[in-house]
């Protein structure tokens, strides 16, 4: 019986021949192919395009520059400097500040790097940091695969920060884009609008998601060229407040009691120090920790409100419909249905300005 002839295609330049009447083997090799024809029809010049949106796409243009200005810079504390005034010069953010995980860290530990001052200036904030709940880094970590772009928290304080110190400068809303880089929690960017008390923009905070998704994997491998200080023992160097917080985070719901027992303290003597060293008594910051928790619950996809407020400490719906109201004056559903007519109308902002095309008009969805 003859073989016929065995023919294998290598690409789309060379040709595996075998033939088994004309032994040996033999590779033939084809030349790459000119493609002689015009994208142009009859020798016509091709036109510089761009959209005549005056915000849309200009605004889009104005943050991949800012990207490409913070690739051209080889120092990481001056990248992350310009990181931040980017945001508010280009962004048009407020306030502004960042911090980046510090990887040599086994907890969930966050160096503060540049911040934003009471006046609207620059500071230096790589002698701060903080620890990362569990909770909240899981919370920033699933923002994009919940729907989510940002974490929006209604309620918090305004912080300076000048001569290694901290100072309130007041109350409103606060906002923590996370920076992912494949699965991991990069940073955290904060902002607010604490100069001029203005609502949230959910334009801006969309563009600031889109940024802090793209320096995400500028920051990932040059977190050890950041001057920080390096962090207070684990032992006596800590205040009373910062053992309190401590205390509640390994145990959301201890007692007052428990905790000053512990420290070896009575209970009053824990509720004034408590109160003069945070600005807010134990019991207001142990309600607000609770209605954080709640919040995050129900934006994880529980639809129960009690189940909700009892996995976040609350003893009864009772105290937590008490508490709720008289920390957010409204109630738990009226609250909540705005914040999801704010939420959508953000993910609507973000898709409309991801789907421009580069001639400013508006890409086809893309199929599921």
């Amino acid at each position: 019986m003859t073989t016929p002839p065995l023919k294998i295609d290598v690409g789309a330049r060379c040709r595996l021949r075998y033939d088994s009447a004309s032994e040996p083997m033999s590779l033939e090799v084809r030349p790459s192919r000119l493609l002689t024809r015009s994208l142009a029809v009859g020798g016509e010049r091709a036109e510089a395009h761009s959209s005549n949106d005056p915000t849309a796409w200009q605004e889009v243009i104005s943050l991949l520059a800012a990207v490409e200005e913070l690739v051209a810079l080889r120092d990481t504390d001056g990248m992350l400097r310009r990181a931040v005034e980017l945001a508010r010069d280009r962004l048009g953010l407020e306030r502004v500040g960042i911090y980046l995980r510090d990887p040599k860290e086994p907890r969930l530990i966050f160096r503060g790097t540049w911040g934003t001052g009471a006046r609207g200036e620059t500071t230096d904030e790589r002698g701060l940091h903080y620890e990362c709940r569990s909770e909240d880094y899981e919370a920033l970590r699933s923002t994009q695969t919940n729907g989510a772009l940002w974490l929006y928290y209604e309620h918090a304080r305004h912080f300076a920060e000048a001569d290694d110190q901290s100072t309130v400068i007041g109350d409103g809303w606060i906002v923590a884009t996370p920076l992912v880089s494949s699965g991991e929690v990069v940073g955290v960017m904060f902002n607010d609008t604490a100069l001029s008390h203005c609502l949230v923009d959910p334009g801006k905070q969309a563009r600031a998601a889109v940024f802090c998704g793209l320096i995400a994997n500028l920051f990932v491998n040059r977190r050890d060229g950041i001057g920080w200080r390096p962090l207070p023992d684990d032992g006596g160097s800590l205040s009373l407040a910062q053992r309190v917080l401590r205390a509640i985070e390994k145990d959301p719901v201890v007692t007052g009691e428990r905790i000053a027992h512990d420290l070896g303290i009575s209970p009053g003597h824990l509720a004034r120090s408590f109160k003069s060293e945070m600005g807010i008594s134990l019991v207001e910051y142990r309600n607000r920790l609770r209605i954080e928790r709640f919040l995050r619950s129900v934006q994880s996809g529980n639809e129960s409100l009690l189940r909700a407020a009892l996995e976040a400490g609350f003893g009864s719906y009772a105290q937590f419909f008490r508490v709720y109201r008289k920390l957010l004056g409204t109630t738990p559903r009226e609250h909540l249905g705005a914040r999801r007519t704010r939420a959508a109308r953000a993910r609507r902002i973000w898709q409309d300005e991801t789907r421009t095309g580069t001639d400013g008009q508006k890409l086809p969805a893309r199929r599921r």
